[in-house]
């Protein structure tokens, strides 16, 4: 993956100048983490000598985890939902009422009974789903 490869948004010109400055953004290619891996990589990345002010440092996190996030569908709140699986806020909001109502998910099917989602939208974001 090269920097013109990567989606659009705010936060790619950050990304692109800080982790940049030590590496390829190849190193993100394929790859999805939750919002709180993606704080871990960064964190790490910080602690081995990357350049990033704190404002910088949460655009970039935002950016991975809107772009190549992995979402918790037990423990990540309606909005967190919503932006990772490109849902609206409603879609969302229905996923963490079902929950509360019938407890963990544990497959992309338990999911799909949610009413008013697409399934052939979450099938098509499937890897962006976690349960644990």
């Amino acid at each position: 993956m090269q920097a013109q490869d990567l989606p659009e948004g705010k936060g790619k010109d950050v990304l692109e100048n800080v982790c940049g400055a030590c590496h390829g953004v190849d190193l993100i290619s394929g790859r999805r983490a939750t919002k709180e891996g993606w704080g871990y990589i960064v964190d790490d990345m910080v602690s081995r000598g990357a350049s990033a002010t704190n404002e910088q440092i949460k655009t970039i996190n935002e950016y991975l985890a809107k772009n190549f996030g992995q979402v918790n569908t037990n423990k990540a709140p309606s909005a967190e939902i919503a932006s990772v699986l490109e849902i609206t806020a409603e879609q969302a909001d229905a996923i963490v009422k079902y929950r509360t109502d019938h407890g963990d998910f544990k497959t992309l099917d338990d999911v799909k009974k949610v009413p008013g989602l697409a399934s052939a939208n979450l099938d098509t974001k499937k890897d962006r789903i976690v349960f644990n």
